[in-house]
């Protein structure tokens, strides 16, 4: 019994065994930080912030460290050391062409089903948005908890509905000015328009145009759209990434420009868009081969002023989201309004949880504005759910 029992321990010792591996990811050619890098294994999957650094928890040993355009690096926890250096990839994009879209994005649709969800799925979730006045951060809040999707991609036979999200908040930590200089109190989006506005576009139609160029030795198609020169008022393109062996998106960057867009108005407050950016990276489940959003990043930028026009100022709110445990065996409970500004839920701080999650760690820049509003001497008046 003795023997059995030592044998069961030793076996739980190393069945949870968490591997932790913390670093700094930067561009081999010019040492800059690299955002948005992928670090991820079959198990767990994480990305670095805006310094580039990273922490990275697992039970496997194995690391893949990967962004479009660079070499994918794939290591172990115990070779990583304090920096990445990436190297930009050997393999240039070529043999430019003219695509025939229709012949290329019917592979697409037609694989749609065999490659993702468009059914009820689980999932875990963290949501980071940052909004930034005039450049310098004014709001910083994170979200996690459990979704429950009706579908990860829309088609012809499913069309969005207000229901389609099902959220339990599970933690919440928030900070930020109230209002800026000019009282006015930024509106920040819904889970609902959040998770809408992660979903994979159709950038094909006849207003672009179109070009594919192969790399990673045939393996991946990178189809760019561009709207076409008579489309002058607002400016789209980007690219997707394919798998040529399953006709997968695996990437999708879209850029929309808006020029002389007429302002909104809200009292004396004049506003409008000038630009949104989307970023969305999405990988292959082990357990059934579907594809789903690992990573997405949405950017929008604001333009306000007053009715005699007599200043401008500008918003940028960023929003990051990292999924994990996809199509899981949970049960959501759902404790949230989907249709609710994102920065007015409120939620319990965890100071143990947060000082333990490394999804996607703080940058020094938001360490130091953290530090900043919770000083009880600070004259700013912020909303916030962390205790000093």
């Amino acid at each position: 019994m003795k023997l059995q029992f030592f044998l069961l321990f030793l076996f739980s010792i190393f069945s949870y065994a968490q591997h932790t591996t913390k670093a700094v990811v930067l561009d081999s050619a010019d040492n800059s930080p690299l955002e948005f890098v992928g670090i991820y294994n079959s198990i767990d999957h994480t990305m670095t912030n805006a310094d580039g650094r990273f922490q990275f928890s697992s039970s496997s040993d194995s690391i893949i460290v990967y962004s479009v355009g660079y070499d994918k690096l794939i290591t172990t926890s115990q070779k990583v050391k304090d920096t990445i250096y990436l190297n930009k990839s050997v393999l240039e994009l070529n043999e430019v062409t003219v695509t025939n879209e229709k012949t290329l994005w019917q592979k697409v649709g037609d694989s749609v089903r065999s490659n993702y969800p468009t059914y009820p799925y689980k999932e875990k979730f963290l949501l980071r948005g940052v909004l930034r006045y005039n450049g310098e951060i004014t709001r910083i809040q994170d979200l996690q908890g459990k979704l429950e999707r009706r579908t990860l991609l829309y088609t012809k036979e499913i069309d969005p509905d207000k229901k389609d999200f099902k959220v339990e908040l599970t933690n919440m930590r928030k900070v930020g000015l109230v209002k800026d200089e000019k009282q006015v109190y930024f509106i920040f989006e819904t889970f609902y328009q959040l998770f809408m506005n992660f979903t994979p576009l159709n950038a094909t139609g006849d207003a672009f145009d179109l070009t594919e160029s192969t790399f990673e030795n045939g393996n991946k198609i990178n189809l760019s759209f561009h709207t076409k020169p008579e489309f002058d008022n607002e400016e789209v393109k980007g690219h997707y990434i394919i798998n040529t062996k399953n006709n997968a998106l695996e990437s999708i960057s879209m850029n929309f420009n808006f020029k002389n867009k007429p302002y909104k108005k809200d009292g004396e407050t004049r506003f409008r868009t000038v630009s949104v950016e989307k970023e969305i990276y999405l990988s292959k489940s082990s357990k059934n081969n579907k594809y789903h959003i690992a990573s997405a990043k949405y950017d929008v930028k604001v333009e306000l002023t007053d009715e005699q026009q007599s200043y401008t100022s500008y918003y940028d709110v960023s929003f990051i989201l990292t999924t994990s445990d996809n199509e899981g065996d949970f049960e959501v409970k759902k404790n949230v309004s989907t249709s609710k500004d994102l920065f007015k839920i409120n939620y319990p701080y965890d100071e143990s949880y947060w000082n333990a999650q490394n999804q996607l760690l703080l940058t020094d820049e938001m360490v130091d504005f953290i530090e900043k509003v919770q000083d009880p001497n600070s004259e700013f008046k912020i909303r916030s759910n962390i205790k000093n």
